[in-house]
């Protein structure tokens, strides 16, 4: 039992102390589907989240996370059979943490006594009584920035990689492009 005690207490510390590294994942575009798109139109749309940080600035270890920004990619347009795209980052600092967004439970006891006479009789009693109050999480700030729109140009048959997902431009006309994104 103490072998058992002792193993679940270094799981939870290094749970504790796990990695805090932002996660993207991918909303807009079907991965292996080849699409079309015009100027202006979102070719890859990434929500951004971080595990939310604990008391020790590791990772929550129940897996909880906060919005960390997005990153559109939209097609701008063709010159000359290379596509170009601009890839946009919106990036969300907040202050949520474990600490202050785990509600709080509140254990409030009370005893009652009475005492008194009843026909000549004298008699006491006396009940205890225990209700929660639950404090809920407190408000967080969030700061969102924004850096300088980074512009790429992808000729026909090449490929960029954005956020671990590979765009691949596969033809190139004067008002679309044709892509796939693996």
């Amino acid at each position: 039992m103490r072998n058992i005690i002792i193993v679940a207490a270094v799981a939870l510390t290094a749970a504790a102390c796990g990695p805090t590294d932002r996660k993207a994942v991918l909303e807009s575009s079907t991965v292996g589907a080849v699409r079309i798109a015009g100027p202006g139109d979102t070719v890859m749309n990434f929500r951004v989240s971080r595990p939310m940080p604990n008391a020790f600035g590791g990772a929550d270890i129940f897996g909880r996370t906060t919005n960390a920004g997005r990153v559109v990619v939209r097609f701008l347009g063709s010159e000359g059979g290379t596509a170009f795209f601009q890839r946009s980052d919106l990036m969300i600092e907040s202050s949520a943490t474990t600490m202050n967004q785990t509600p709080l439970i509140v254990p409030h006891t009370s005893r009652t006594t009475v005492t008194g006479m009843v026909g000549g009789t004298p008699v006491s009693g006396s009940a205890s009584s225990m209700d929660y109050s639950v404090i809920g999480p407190r408000p967080t700030t969030d700061v969102a920035t924004t850096t300088a729109p980074i512009r790429l140009a992808v000729p026909a048959g090449q490929s960029v990689t954005v956020e671990g997902h590979v765009l691949r431009v596969l033809k190139v006309t004067a008002n679309s492009v044709s892509y796939r994104v693996e």
